[in-house]
């Protein structure tokens, strides 16, 4: 494997605390989408209780890994140093 990209030079390698990081911008993106899709259901929707929690998990579960994905990018354009190619 290649240490740099040939293309734009960016590294490989991540430095120390990269997936660390993204899981901050992750945790934001979830609880803004978990709390705006909350209030839709609670205030929309008469469900019992046990079934607008379990929504919300099941909501919560399968975003993640989307969300941990475009915060990565989100982060190398931040913080990693890429600029976007015209």
């Amino acid at each position: 494997m290649n240490d740099a990209c040939s293309n734009c030079g960016a590294g490989f390698y991540p430095e120390p605390g990269f997936y660390f990081g993204a899981m901050y911008i992750t945790y934001a993106f979830n609880v803004a989408l978990l709390i705006g899709f909350g209030l839709l259901i609670f205030n929309w929707v008469t469900l019992p209780e046990w079934a607008d929690i379990a929504i919300i998990g099941l909501l919560a579960a399968s975003t993640t890994p989307f969300s941990f994905r475009a915060s990565r990018i989100i982060w190398l354009y931040w913080f990693g140093g890429l600029q976007r190619k015209p």
